[in-house]
């Protein structure tokens, strides 16, 4: 066991990549002192570390897109629950507003009603 100057640098890099400045130098020391020679296990532990952290930026991306697509279907749904109650309300509108032109209708025919016996007397 002894100094490896390429284990430190490999060690340093992937510490790097996984904990920032202090998985640096956690890395850097663990590859100086225990680091192994082998170059290829070296370079594929540097690129099992890249594509899990561009693993984890594409998960994190595709997490915020479902918070964006939630937060739009629930603004549409919002938009849509005001559209109907405001069509419920003027529905209602336009039943009351029915039903008092019917009324004043009814009252129309019987006004006339009154005027034509009213009339019919005095002839």
């Amino acid at each position: 066991m002894g100094f490896n100057p390429l284990g430190m640098i490999v060690g340093a890099a992937t510490g790097f990549l996984t904990g920032g400045p202090v998985g640096a130098a956690i890395g850097g020391a663990t590859g100086a002192v225990g680091g192994t020679n082998n170059l290829t296990s070296t370079v594929g532990n540097l690129g099992n570390t890249a594509a899990s952290g561009w693993q984890s930026s594409i998960l994190a991306m595709q997490n915020l897109q479902n918070e964006q697509n939630a937060i739009y279907s629930l603004q549409i749904n919002q938009q849509a629950s005001q559209f109907n109650n405001m069509m419920d309300e003027k529905s209602e509108m336009m039943r009351e507003s029915n039903a008092l032109r019917d009324v004043a209708l009814e009252q129309k025919k019987a006004d006339t009603a009154v005027m034509k016996k009213f009339i019919e007397s005095i002839v």
